[in-house]
């Protein structure tokens, strides 16, 4: 039985590819793709702070909010996903 004739192929392969002239170009396209993942992870974190805020600054608003969120287990995003209902 022949063993480990995958490794000499392989080891082919790569060094096909370290001499390909689409390496340099595909690692600068992954670098610029890493760079635009990032930021939009950042926008995306101060949004998410932004809105975050802006809950909190509503859940002021209700009567009871902090006793409620007394209870183990209920955060403030939770607690917002909840429909209050008040009379009018």
């Amino acid at each position: 039985m022949k063993r480990h004739s995958g490794h000499k192929k392989a080891h082919s392969l790569l060094a096909l590819a370290k001499r390909s002239i689409g390496t340099k170009q595909a690692l600068d396209a992954n670098r610029l793709h890493l760079g635009q993942l990032l930021e939009e992870y950042d926008l995306a974190s101060s949004q998410l702070e932004r809105v975050t805020q802006e809950v909190t600054n509503i859940l002021e608003k209700i009567p009871f909010v902090k006793q409620i969120l007394g209870i183990k287990g209920i955060s403030e995003i939770l607690l917002a996903g909840i429909p209050f209902y008040t009379r009018v």
